[in-house]
């Protein structure tokens, strides 16, 4: 993989690698090794979702830096969302991953994991539940950030 695909890779999950704190919680840090290749892994999710449901990369900006869509109806954005939430290993069966979220999101606390699961129960359609996990994990990975001085 070259360089400039790595940097994109960490420019379009924006602060899920800006909210890595992982001795907050104890959480073993990868080798440069393994977190190269779970960063092409991210780039690989990205990059089957958006052509799968070719989602303009601004709403893919607009959700990384706020968390929320430009349209919060907008099916296709929450079927990419869904999408890349379970293709890069964040979520399955609308559950997080916490080992993925801690390393490659935001160093969840508390109940955090289990609030941001609970989003979107009672959805039956799985875009619209799975973005709504994905939104609240990412609400609460950005206030984290702008919280928490890095060290």
């Amino acid at each position: 993989m070259c360089r400039l695909q790595l940097l994109k890779v960490i420019f379009l999950c924006g602060l899920f690698l800006n909210g890595l704190r992982a001795d907050d919680l104890q959480v073993e840090s990868d080798t440069p090794e393994m977190q190269s290749e779970f960063h092409a892994h991210f780039l690989e999710a990205r990059t089957a979702c958006a052509e799968e449901f070719l989602l303009p990369y601004a709403h893919v900006l607009q959700f990384n830096n706020t968390g929320k869509l430009a349209d919060e109806k907008d099916m296709t954005s929450m079927c990419y969302f869904r999408c890349f939430f379970e293709k890069a290993g964040l979520v399955e069966n609308f559950k997080l991953n916490p080992n993925v979220v801690r390393k490659y999101m935001w160093p969840a606390t508390g109940d955090s994991i289990e609030y941001c699961e609970s989003q979107g129960v009672n959805e039956k359609n799985a875009c619209v539940r799975t973005y709504s996990i994905a939104q609240c994990a990412m609400t609460r990975a950005l206030t984290d950030a702008r919280n928490k001085p890095m060290v």
